[in-house]
């Protein structure tokens, strides 16, 4: 997802609202700058056959490595630090079905912008539509009829949770303050968490440095002071699996997923794609991980939504590529909608149901379609504070004073308006029923394009508020 930051006045609240009491100097400490500086590769997947041996974590440290993660529920587990032999030797060990490389994947880059001011008056998690920028900036919600459900009463349940799959949340900002469940939210990147210790420490693991997590989160659930969400009630789960240069572990994003599963989240996001997909030639056995992992989430009761990417491919014509995680069993794959004409951050906004011409398509794949914008018009939120944007060594916070907003363009802004409309109706309808709630979801929407499902919309662009009076 490509994105722009732009200046926000925020007046009366911002001035109250706590700094972190350790700033980023002009040059990093030695500490910050390792972590800066350092890479994932490396790491290497172990596949179980039956359940993890004990002394699992010891083997590893015998060889020299360390087990990263275990994601026992699915059998397998992420571990760094062995060489050739020592990984040779592992795979020879009883209980270990196979050992191989780990994939590192790669989000769009991030962009900078120009200015805009607005003005803060009051916090209205109860009327999202009176969100200071609600009616300036969100065609998106107004797009899928969301500000009719709130009229109704639709405003989602704290006992129902989100997770986020991505580079963290900006967790105590004005509109995600009280909303994210620290005590299950997890990180699964290291060098972020050695970037947070030495810059900002005693922040939680998931803070968000990369900015992408943060923008997706928002559209899921949101206090709604400055930008409503689809809820403001829902809680959210922070996963990090994605760094501040908008890389991944794929390995660790399974064991993400894995978690968000055995940690008693309902629904789970994942903007979060691969560009060009996975050779299912060459990489069959990450294909196999996949499909284990998905399956086991679905036997959880938890629901998943996933991005259906932004590199305009026809999955239906993908030959032997995989086009994660569309492909993944049981989820819910969402296409990106947008305005054809109107000024990014200012409007006005035509044919705001348009086809994303960045969406991958595919009459296969696609399940349903919602607001991703273009560049025409953003989907938009509060900028993270500890956006980490490096100068050389040197990092830089451009949003830290919490007075920025944040707009991008994406199928990874697409996928969290389902995420929230989902979390929303397991509220209303109950959990533990990822099949059915997937099939109402399919059953709510505004069929568009082609009668049917067709490639673009796939069944059709959600309604909230029909989706939500079933």
């Amino acid at each position: 997802m490509r994105l722009k930051v732009l200046p926000l006045t925020l007046a009366v609240v911002v001035s109250a609202c706590s700094e972190d009491a350790v700033q980023p100097t002009a040059v990093p400490s030695p500490t910050a700058s390792a972590a800066l500086q350092a890479t994932s590769g490396g790491r290497l997947v172990v596949e179980f056959n039956g359940q993890l041996r004990k002394d699992f974590r010891t083997q590893v440290a015998a060889l020299g490595g360390r087990v990263d993660f275990m994601a026992d529920g699915a059998g397998f587990a992420g571990v760094s630090g062995l060489g050739a032999s020592a990984a040779a030797a592992l795979a020879r060990s009883p209980g270990v079905a196979s050992v191989y490389d780990d994939v590192t994947i790669q989000v769009d880059a991030v962009q900078r912008g120009g200015a805009v001011a607005a003005d803060v008056s009051a916090m209205s998690p109860t009327n999202p539509a009176g969100a200071i920028l609600f009616p300036s900036l969100q065609w998106n919600m107004v797009a899928v009829n969301a500000p009719a459900a709130w009229a109704a009463g639709n405003l989602g349940s704290p006992n129902v949770t989100a997770a986020i799959l991505d580079s963290g949340i900006d967790y105590d900002n004005l509109d995600m303050n009280g909303l994210v469940d620290l005590s299950q939210s997890v990180s699964f990147v290291p060098t972020d968490d050695a970037i947070l210790t030495a810059l900002f420490p005693g922040r939680n693991a998931i803070d968000d440095l990369g900015g992408h997590g943060t923008l997706v989160a928002s559209q899921v659930s949101s206090n709604a002071l400055v930008f409503a969400g689809v809820s403001s009630r829902t809680r959210l789960m922070g996963i990090k699996v994605l760094g501040f240069t908008g890389s991944g572990s794929f390995a660790g994003i399974l064991a993400g997923l894995v978690w968000a599963a055995d940690h008693g989240a309902d629904v789970a996001n994942m903007s979060i794609g691969t560009t060009g997909g996975i050779d299912k030639a060459h990489l069959g056995q990450l294909v196999g991980i996949i499909n284990r992992v998905f399956n086991y989430a679905q036997a959880k009761g938890m629901v998943v939504v996933v991005a259906a990417g932004n590199g305009a491919i026809d999955m239906d014509g993908n030959g032997r590529n995989f086009s994660a995680f569309c492909e993944a069993p049981h989820v819910i794959c969402v296409s990106a909608t947008g305005p054809t004409s109107g000024a990014p951050f200012q409007g006005p906004w035509a044919n705001v149901d348009a086809p994303a011409d960045y969406s991958d398509i595919g009459r296969q794949n696609i399940t349903v379609a919602a607001p991703g914008g273009t560049q025409f018009g953003f989907v938009s939120a509060l900028c993270p504070r500890h956006w980490l944007v490096p100068a050389g060594n040197t990092p830089t916070f451009p949003c830290i004073s919490g007075t920025f907003i944040l707009g991008g363009a994406g199928t990874s802004a697409s996928a969290p308006h389902v995420t929230g409309l989902v979390a929303q109706m397991i509220a209303k309808y109950g959990k533990g029923r990822p099949s059915q709630i997937k099939q109402m979801l399919i059953n709510g929407v505004d069929d568009l394009g082609a009668p049917g499902k067709d490639p673009f919309y796939g069944y059709g662009r959600i309604n909230v508020l029909k989706a939500l009076s079933q």
